[in-house]
């Protein structure tokens, strides 16, 4: 899949990734970051969680997510598709893709890339001379219109991440999104 270029800046605690776009420029986004023992930088990141209901902090990769981020850059920037609104489009194509490449979507990585939408949207309105950063009620109603989509294009390939209680603690387990709205 198509990305933009981009280099990663580290300075204390915060990494930067600048991103060299086509019709914004340079375009600059600050996470917190944290190298960890196995070597790899790690990036947080606000996120909502399906399995508590609430926004939180999550953490990816650094190159894992610098890639995403700008592919999803791209396809916002170079809208295709045949649906009029360029976030529905950019949001089919990188879901598209997710579903071939792995065979389904689970609810923490469906949650990551509309975080990642809204991260990337945020960052593209900076560079604009009007650009209005996405507001606490936008981010919401971005979820709700993605989740939406998800359910009507992509339910088929969701799948939700539940918790069994073992004497080992909780351990997670994959349900499809249809066999937990059936057992409603």
């Amino acid at each position: 899949m198509v990305s933009y270029s981009y280099k990663i800046v580290h300075s204390g605690d915060e990494a930067t990734i600048v991103f060299q776009t086509i019709r914004h420029g340079d375009v600059s986004i600050v996470f917190k970051y944290k190298k960890m023992p196995d070597g790899n930088n790690y990036l947080w990141y606000d996120c909502f969680n399906l399995s508590i209901g609430k926004e939180m902090q999550a953490v990816s990769e650094e190159e894992e997510f610098a890639h995403d981020i700008s592919t999803i850059m791209y396809l916002c920037e170079n809208p295709s598709g045949p649906h009029q609104n360029f976030i529905i489009n950019a949001f089919d194509i990188y879901l598209s893709n997710h579903i071939s490449q792995f065979g389904r979507i689970i609810d923490t990585d469906l949650c990551s890339t509309i975080a990642y939408i809204g991260i990337v949207l945020n960052a593209l309105a900076k560079n604009e001379p009007n650009g209005e950063q996405i507001t606490e009620e936008g981010k919401k109603n971005l979820l709700k219109m993605l989740m939406a989509r998800t359910e009507r294009k992509f339910g088929d390939y969701l799948y939700l991440t539940r918790y069994n209680r073992t004497p080992r603690g909780l351990q997670p387990y994959l349900i499809s999104f249809n066999d937990f709205k059936n057992n409603l």
